[in-house]
């Protein structure tokens, strides 16, 4: 056997020993961003009535930053139709409608802070479809 072999074995069962005496290393998982569990209206849902607010629920608690969770709701020609003051309870983020809503398609656009610091971004769309008054 040579020098050099024997050096790598010597150094291998070392590290095997030291490896077995530490024993197993808890690895814990990295923390994930977090993601959209539910929302309503559902994403390409038409709707016979004009919901009173859209409401996204993550699996994760959401942290309250100012501008760190918002939720924006437009109308066909990129009106806003929610009333801007999006709320947080712990992982749900809402915002209320403006009555009135006409019939058409509408696109809900979010940002969320999620509790690892990241910002979670997505939008869909929805549609009324409001029966004419007679």
């Amino acid at each position: 056997m040579t020098f050099k072999r024997a050096t790598a074995m010597a150094i291998t069962a070392v590290a095997v020993a030291a490896l077995t005496a530490i024993g197993p290393v808890a690895v814990s998982p990295a923390r994930a961003h977090a993601q959209l569990l539910t929302n309503s209206p559902a994403v390409s849902s038409t709707l016979t009535k004009q919901p009173k607010q859209v409401s996204l629920v993550f699996d994760d608690d959401l942290i309250d930053l100012a501008g760190g969770n918002q939720i924006v709701v437009t109308n066909s020609a990129q009106k806003r139709v929610d009333t801007g003051a999006t709320k947080l309870e712990g992982a749900t983020i809402s915002v209320a409608l403006k009555t009135g809503l006409a019939t058409g398609k509408y696109q809900v656009q979010y940002k969320a802070l999620s509790a690892d610091g990241h910002p979670v971004t997505g939008n869909y769309f929805f549609y009324l479809k409001i029966a004419k008054k007679k």
